[in-house]
């Protein structure tokens, strides 16, 4: 299946989302796994969010890729900066010229309830509550769906840090949430940086990005 979401949110970004329908196979025969990956499921994903950056950025070698120490992925000629996630059936990857992007994507659901605390202060949560129109942060839909969109704003900043060892609660604080225009204020302590982070629901997804 096409790319089923695509947008430039700034002139020198772009962000897309695949929907997998096809086969192993199919991706097999355009990319190649930066690793042995010996299950069928998780390999299929990770070539499918690969391809997603080729076609992002067309005709560029996926063998000019390189890994920093901590792990974060980057182009060798630091032409242009990418980063990729995938979830469930989808796929997805962002890319900018201007500097470092993370993106996320998540599926909400009812185990975000137990561990809210451990990445949510309670001056957070209460913003939350305040910011989101929302009664309790225990049960719902809704609070299901806001938990999971703040769950994934924080790991898409970590994702743009690309520092190992970071703590979600105590080191990337969320300042301000803005339902009207679909954006996070996320306070990055390390580097006391602040950082505005996108969102948009697709399906039963919630996807972030942030650059």
């Amino acid at each position: 299946m096409p790319i089923i979401f695509q947008q430039r949110p700034q002139p020198h970004l772009q962000v897309a989302v695949w929907q997998i329908s096809e086969p192993l196979s199919f991706f097999e025969q355009q990319v190649y796994a930066a690793r042995t990956i010996d299950h069928p499921q998780v390999k299929l994903r990770h070539l499918a969010a690969r391809y997603v950056l080729q076609q992002l950025r067309p005709g560029f070698s996926l063998s000019d890729l390189v890994v920093s120490d901590s792990g974060k992925p980057g182009v060798a000629d630091g032409s242009f900066y990418f980063s990729l996630t995938h979830c469930a059936d989808h796929a997805a990857a962002i890319v900018s010229t201007a500097g470092p992007v993370g993106v996320d994507l998540e599926q909400s659901g009812d185990r975000i309830f137990r561990i809210r605390h451990k990445f949510l202060s309670d001056k957070e949560q209460d913003l939350l509550l305040a910011s989101a129109g929302l009664t309790q942060l225990q049960e719902g839909i809704d609070a299901a769906q806001w938990l999971t969109r703040c769950w994934s704003a924080k790991e898409s900043v970590y994702k743009w840090q690309g520092q190992s060892g970071i703590d979600f609660r105590e080191q990337i604080r969320i300042e301000q949430i803005d339902p009207h225009r679909n954006t996070f204020s996320i306070l990055f302590t390390p580097l006391s940086q602040e950082v505005q982070v996108g969102y948009c629901t697709i399906g039963k997804l919630e996807l972030t990005w942030t650059s």
